[in-house]
């Protein structure tokens, strides 16, 4: 045997979970906390009850998002919990660590049967878990995770990636893989989680079921009338929440939420109190992705550079104007184009199309905003310092809400308008039979571009800071910020 398979073999012996790996893993080493879950826990939670009570589907579960929302902790809570429940058949693979063994992930699972579990996928008649983290580092990893889904039918897998590679190379993946989407914090997962370490165990959280009943009534009723009546149904717990805060001595509203917009929105920053360290790995974040992300979607992007110029220039300005892009950064303006979907595919952008025409989908009617307000607080910081330009505090606040809309909606819903004229609102959400336009100003409170715009919609939504409290004005509902923040 040689220096590889002995490496393999030691590495595979302690793939197995035992309870002491899992505490180690989901304690802080200094707080000694417990991490705290992401609402998704619950969703992951039901899918794994209901593999292995009625062996349905999903039981292949990959998830997805920007780096550093928690991926790799949800993996190990939920190991957490399949331990609990009795399941203790379970295995954690690094892929990350058997690529620097120089051991490609069939390879280790064909030893994996031969030496730790002694037989065959297809033989085994009792449930397993198998976790993969990282798993974008083998270059097979799609067609070894197809043949291991159809091999192990006994077997829930979860795994974590590269979103842009997990989204974008698994046709032979499409009808088995789950992909769970995993965002940014919600302004209420923030204070659960700032709570939680506050207190040392205890969670300030809405009363349940706020933010689904926020969606229906925001996106989904059939007048403006309807929606403000369920609004004032809902003022009682959006209030009782809120005056939370004033029985707390520990949490300040107004340094949360400042502190949440532009810093702390991604779950590995939560332990960060220097700005300036948050906004330096939020810039390594963006170097990671564009060395090792993007050349495995697209070989010919090699020019680092240039993509960080791109990215840099996005973050001063939203709109996508190729011909004036490819100038400035010295690329062909279809490689802008492609530039731009392989960073929405790498969860750095958000792009929407502009509402409405035969032409919105050419590059030129694309609008980019970031997939956390933080990524392009930090872009900025390099440009003006930690004090951004009180123009750009809008900027981070459109992303905000486009962040929220793309969790809570599907993506062919939204869409901006363009900003040629200033009658125009911002976002146009298109639901039922005649759309909603949506607002969003840092201290507006005038409804101007909502009365002056020609298209025919349901009713307007102004969701801005300066606004103190719910009101209807004409056709326009005039929202908190804060409230929007509890969908």
């Amino acid at each position: 045997m040689n220096i590889v398979d002995d490496n393999l073999k030691y590495y595979l012996e302690n793939t197995l979970v035992t309870k002491a790996v899992i505490d180690s893993r989901l304690t802080h080493p200094i707080i000694k906390l417990r991490y705290p879950k992401r609402w998704v826990y619950i969703l992951l939670q039901k899918y794994v009850n209901d593999f292995f009570k009625s062996g349905s589907e999903p039981r292949f579960i990959s998830l997805a998002g920007l780096r550093g929302v928690g991926k790799t902790t949800l993996l190990w809570q939920m190991a957490d919990y399949i331990y609990g429940k009795n399941h203790k058949q379970i295995y954690f693979f690094n892929v990350n660590i058997l690529k620097n063994l120089g051991v490609d992930l069939l390879t280790a699972l064909e030893a994996f049967q031969r030496h730790i579990i002694k037989k065959r996928f297809n033989q085994l008649d009792e449930p397993i878990t198998l976790l993969f983290d990282e798993v974008h580092d083998d270059e097979n990893w799609s067609k070894t995770l197809k043949i291991l889904y159809d091999e192990a039918r006994t077997a829930c897998i979860l795994c974590t990636g590269s979103s842009a590679l997990l989204l974008n190379q698994t046709a032979d993946l499409a009808r088995r893989m789950h992909i769970e989407k995993i965002f940014p914090f919600k302004f209420s997962e923030f204070v659960a989680v700032k709570s939680y370490l506050e207190s040392k165990g205890s969670m300030l959280t809405p009363v349940k079921g706020l933010s689904a009943n926020m969606k229906e009534t925001l996106f989904y009723s059939e007048t403006i009338q309807d929606a403000f009546s369920k609004i004032k149904i809902l003022e009682k717990d959006v209030n009782s929440y809120y005056q939370s805060f004033n029985n707390n001595e520990t949490l300040d509203l107004e340094k949360l939420r400042q502190r949440y917009i532009a810093y702390q929105n991604i779950p590995n920053f939560l332990f960060y109190e220097n700005e300036i360290s948050i906004n330096d790995s939020i810039l390594d974040l963006f170097k990671r992705v564009i060395l090792e992300d993007i050349p495995k979607l697209n070989t010919s992007f090699t020019d680092s550079a240039k993509i960080e110029r791109l990215i840099l220039r996005l973050a001063g300005s939203d709109e996508i104007n190729p011909e004036k892009l490819a100038g400035i950064i010295g690329v062909k303006q279809n490689e802008i184009n492609e530039l731009i979907d392989i960073l929405a595919k790498a969860e750095l952008l958000n792009v929407l199309l502009r509402y409405g025409g035969l032409d919105t989908k050419i590059v030129k009617n694309k609008k980019a905003f970031f997939m956390s307000p933080s990524l392009r607080s930090a872009l900025l910081s390099t440009l003006y310092g930690q004090h951004l330009p009180e123009q750009f505090k809008s900027k981070l606040l459109e992303d905000l809400i486009v962040m929220y809309l793309r969790r809570c909606l599907t993506d062919g819903v939204i869409s901006f308008l363009t900003t040629s004229k200033e009658t125009n609102p911002d976002f146009v959400i298109e639901t039922r039979h005649r759309p909603v336009l949506l607002e969003v100003g840092t201290n507006k409170t005038k409804t101007k571009q909502m009365k002056c715009s020609s298209i025919d919609c349901r009713y307007g939504l102004l969701v801005s800071q300066g606004i103190a409290s719910p009101e209807l004005l004409g056709n326009c509902i005039q929202l908190p910020l804060c409230w929007f923040l509890l969908l």
